[in-house]
């Protein structure tokens, strides 16, 4: 007889899958399929921050940079020579990557709030490359007509369609994240991030942990990067700036750091919230900025924190709120330092 519990959240599962299926027939327009289409980028972001800064403790503001160079990379290949998304998003995420290990090596040598500034002064070099190298960026006209993309003859050409390539991208990502996590890199990322030098006393190489981190936040970026330069066919500097950071960061927040689930849940609540909230104009930063400090003082776990609080105090399960932890025995090996 089965357990009652795989059960229900077999029943539950059913209905999410049902749900996400349907959304683009049962949505009341194009414009919200639209929004839902940039918050799934936004949660590839949040998942490649958190496994950085939330598993990790690399505080990364440089995502602008690394979805930059994904999706420069993908308009550059398709407007110039032709290739389609589904060449571009393996060689943007590659590109990507490498500059996120690149980044990183100059971070090891320095920490706490350095660190921020380092990954800040960083980002706008790259952002600065992309505005003055015209020969190659167009500078600040951006690059226009990338073509959407085509699956066996059908062209994904509108919200609609490319909902089902963003949501399949973003399931991908979030079953690779679990593994990580899961795996001995996961472990050791949290040994670093909780003591750096009792990991190293462990016999954890961090030096390559944090740049393996830096590398992987880049390759989510990157795909994140590919996608909307193909969904929306047009790119720009300015889209890549500081504030994208600071938006993936705010977001992160709130959903919570160190956890996969507070990625979904800033990633799609943040964007909604934001359009039901346009009209503050330029007053959006101030808004990110009291965000910021509002968890940091009273919500240090976000909306999954408070959900682990919950769980705590009346003994609501959520698989969700469950905190990782690293014993000294999950390290498996005294030496678990790069290959």
């Amino acid at each position: 007889m089965k357990n009652p519990s795989i059960i229900i959240k077999g029943v539950w599962v059913a209905i999410g899958t049902l749900a996400l299926v349907a959304f683009p027939l049962v949505a009341p327009n194009r414009y919200v399929v639209h929004i839902v289409n940039m918050a799934g980028l936004y949660i590839l972001l949040s998942l490649g921050l958190n496994l950085a800064m939330g598993y990790c403790g690399q505080i990364n503001l440089a995502l602008g940079a690394f979805w930059g160079v994904g999706a420069y990379t993908a308009a550059l290949l398709n407007t110039h020579f032709g290739v389609p998304i589904w060449v571009n998003l393996p060689i943007g995420m590659v590109f990507a990557g490498v500059v996120g290990a690149l980044i990183a090596l100059p971070m090891l040598k320095v920490r706490s709030h350095y660190l921020a500034l380092v990954t800040i002064g960083l980002a706008e070099t790259i952002n600065i490359i992309l505005v003055n190298e015209t020969w190659l960026t167009q500078g600040p006209l951006g690059i226009s007509g990338i073509q959407m993309p085509t699956l066996f003859g059908i062209a994904i050409d509108g919200d609609e369609r490319f909902y089902y390539l963003i949501l399949t991208c973003v399931l991908i990502g979030f079953l690779v994240a679990r593994q990580i996590v899961r795996h001995r890199i996961g472990r050791s990322f949290i040994a670093i991030r909780d003591d750096e030098v009792a990991a190293k006393a462990m016999g954890v190489n961090a030096a390559y942990y944090q740049i393996l981190a830096n590398s992987i936040a880049g390759v989510y970026c990157g795909a994140a990067g590919v996608l909307y330069a193909h969904l929306n066919t047009y790119i720009s500097p300015d889209i890549f700036e500081f504030k994208s950071a600071l938006y993936v960061l705010t977001m992160t927040l709130v959903g919570g750091m160190g956890s996969l689930a507070g990625s979904f849940v800033g990633g799609l609540g943040l964007p909604i919230t934001q359009e039901l909230l346009r009209g503050i104009g330029n007053w959006e930063l101030v808004g990110y900025g009291i965000a910021i400090m509002l968890v940091v003082l009273f919500f240090p776990g976000g909306v999954i924190g408070i959900t682990r609080r919950l769980q705590e105090s009346s003994g609501i399960r959520w698989p969700w709120a469950r905190k990782p932890t690293v014993e000294p025995s999950q390290l498996e090996e005294p030496n678990v330092s790069g290959p």
